[in-house]
């Protein structure tokens, strides 16, 4: 039986792009059986997916309602999941090019490399958007950092096995975030460079508010981890913060409850702080779980 390769692209009016993907993915993946999954994100309101109907590689998924890139993922893996087989990979890229065609080769062979591997993760070793978008990433990789413990260089480009994607993608944590939600799981997994590319065509519809709104998502999977290192911080601060209260009471004169009064209400304001950002940070894990 021929041993399938899926790959798993969200599209929102970007048929020009996917067609260019789809032609350099196949010249890549030379003796490849590739099959495309393209998610119309834009829930049939876009005429052009017309253009995907006669192509028999292509398969075209169109949810009721916009779910955006990340939603999209997970609403084609889990419903490929009972025809997948055991022998099967999957890839979930791009649809515009920024995931580059001739990378996909490399996260298979990454993939087969090793039996145990289940997972393969294209780790971003540079970045063509402009210096402000870098430097803004920049920075949220070192929130990330000291929120997590963990570095984020991936996203949503990855190839995997068909039994860990079948045992694993209704997990609650992929309703919240894909991308990050590959990190929680912790299963065998290898780290392929991968430049990231430019669009084939048409300009992003990423805006800043749509960023920090993806960004926000990548931690949502990690909010217990997120929790425990606020309220460990919460906890470290407070201490820090009376040993100073005692040191400076030793020198004050007699009487002098001022000071006193300032340092309760700073030791007060670290400790209510960090235990509203746990608790606002556990809440969305709690509410995600629920559904």
């Amino acid at each position: 039986m021929t041993r399938t390769c899926w790959v798993v692209s969200p599209m929102l009016h970007d048929t020009e792009s996917f067609l260019r993907v789809r032609d350099e993915t196949t010249a890549a993946c030379r003796g490849e059986s590739l099959h495309f999954v393209v998610i119309d994100d834009s829930a049939g309101t876009d005429d052009d997916v017309g253009r995907l109907a006669g192509l028999a590689d292509v398969e075209v998924m169109t949810p009721p309602f916009n779910l955006g890139h990340q939603g999209a993922i997970v609403y084609a893996l889990r419903s490929i999941t009972e025809r997948v087989g055991d022998d099967d990979r999957i890839v979930t890229m791009d649809s515009d090019g920024e995931d580059q065609p001739a990378d996909v080769p490399r996260l298979l062979a990454a993939l087969d490399a090793d039996h145990h591997t289940v997972l393969a993760l294209a780790q971003r070793t540079q970045r063509s958007e402009s210096i402000t978008f870098r430097a803004m990433y920049f920075v949220y990789r070192l929130v990330f950092r000291l929120l997590t413990g963990t570095t984020v260089r991936s996203g949503n480009f990855a190839a995997q096995k068909a039994p860990s994607l079948v045992s694993t993608i209704h997990h609650p944590s992929f309703d919240l975030c894909y991308s990050s939600s590959l990190l929680v799981l912790r299963r065998p997994t290898v780290k392929v460079p991968c430049a990231r590319g430019t669009r084939f065509a048409g300009s992003s519809r990423m805006n800043a508010h749509s960023l920090m709104a993806h960004g926000i998502r990548m931690l949502l999977p990690l909010s217990e981890r997120i929790a425990v290192r606020m309220m460990v911080l919460s906890v470290v601060a407070a201490i820090k913060v009376v040993f100073w209260l005692a040191v400076v009471a030793f020198w004050l004169p007699d009487g002098d409850a001022a000071d006193w009064v300032i340092a309760a209400l700073v030791t007060w304001v670290v400790i209510f702080l960090s235990s509203l950002i746990a608790f606002f940070t556990l809440f969305p894990r709690f509410a995600g779980a629920s559904r």
